[in-house]
């Protein structure tokens, strides 16, 4: 008793120094989200249960955002707020390829270190560049994934494969290519239009032709409320009987969000890049009444990227010379301690699994996630 006892006080003591020793920070950082991807709510719990109430994380300091929402073709929108804004110290983002490609950019310029949280699939090289992580799964295995599972069937020549305008035109292709080398051919479609990015209702008309054709094996790419919007319509057209499969590519979704929308007896698969097993205690941290069917792996890989970035944050603060949040956009003005934090975050070797338990090794400066 008497031995734990002095363990205890000698760790409450040590955390006593470290904070009285160091003056207080409020670090801030830009949370750049494009409209209907992320519910704010779940932002302000993030920074609040995962962060600002565990000193371990942020030892004495305390971790603020600035909230940036911007629809899908206003990305330089996006640019001109977060310019506009003095004092971050990095940034998240979440949306789509194109937006993250802006933000990219951006945080190149700045020198601000990014976590990028794609709600598409992306080309994984164009976008992990410079000052930028993408905390997702990788696209090409996602694509190498998807191609085995509709090839699988010997007898199947065909595949129908629709997407929608936010994703990745070099993730598309390289999806066209698998299926060819398998000797498989696809009939692309897209369902959104340019004008409103929603999905056309010229929709229907190529499902019911997928029909005549006895296309049954189909492969769907989308925002989450396009891809809801397509396996409604689908339903109305009645390309989800028990002879048609559907494989769904997690671009945000949860299970139960899919189910939602289908039939009981249709034969849909969501083809997820971790599967969620159980409810861990940094994501019931967020999510108390967590349930795995429910749970969007979105929404656990922003809670990740929150954690992971204010422990980089943590461990920079100890360098001499690190002077958080000194970034401008006029004139531009490099902020020279950003590499110092991405230098943290670059050793996050498997960050791409999507969950929000972190390990945090302070002699290694290396961060590890838990791998479902």
């Amino acid at each position: 008793m008497t031995t734990s006892k002095t363990v205890k006080e000698v760790a409450f003591v040590y955390w006593l120094v470290m904070v009285g020793c160091s003056s207080a920070l409020d670090l801030t950082v830009g949370v750049i989200t494009e409209a209907g991807s992320l519910n704010s709510s779940l932002i302000d719990v993030a920074f609040a249960r995962r962060v600002n109430y565990n000193w371990r994380v942020l030892q004495g300091h305390t971790l603020s955002y600035v909230h940036v929402n911007v629809s899908s073709c206003s990305s330089h929108q996006a640019v001109r707020t977060v310019c506009s804004e003095s004092g971050l110290s990095c940034l998240i983002g979440v949306g789509s390829c194109s937006l993250l490609d802006e933000v990219s950019s951006l945080s190149k310029s700045l020198q601000l270190p990014l976590i990028a949280l794609p709600t598409g699939l992306c080309d994984s090289a164009r976008l992990s560049k410079d000052m930028t992580i993408v905390g997702s799964h990788s696209s090409e295995n996602i694509v190498a994934a998807a191609a085995s599972i509709v090839t699988s069937d010997s007898i199947i020549s065909s595949v129908a494969v629709f997407y929608d305008g936010l994703q990745s035109t070099t993730v598309l292709q390289n999806l066209q290519s698998s299926l060819s080398s398998a000797g498989v051919s696809s009939l692309t479609f897209r369902v959104d239009d340019t004008v409103n990015a929603s999905v056309t209702p010229d929709l229907v008309h190529h499902l019911k032709r997928l029909v005549k054709k006895k296309v049954f094996k189909l492969l769907l790419f989308a925002s989450p409320r396009n891809a809801l919007s397509v396996l409604r319509l689908a339903r109305e057209a009645a390309v989800m009987q028990q002879n048609y499969f559907w494989l769904v590519l997690d671009t945000g979704l949860s299970k139960a969000d899919v189910l939602s929308v289908t039939p009981a007896n249709a034969n849909v698969a969501l083809l997820r890049g971790s599967v969620f097993t159980e409810c861990t205690a940094a994501v019931m941290d967020v999510f108390p009444q967590c349930q795995t069917d429910w749970l969007r792996t979105l929404d656990a890989r922003f809670v990740d990227a929150v954690e992971a970035m204010a422990k980089a944050l943590n461990d920079s603060l100890l360098d001499p010379g690190f002077s958080p949040g000194n970034a401008s956009c006029a004139p531009l003005r490099h902020w020279t301690s950003g590499s110092t934090v991405l230098n943290r975050l670059m050793s996050i070797s498997d960050y791409d699994t999507q969950r929000g338990l972190i390990s945090f090794n302070s002699s290694t400066r290396h961060f590890s996630s838990q791998r479902v």
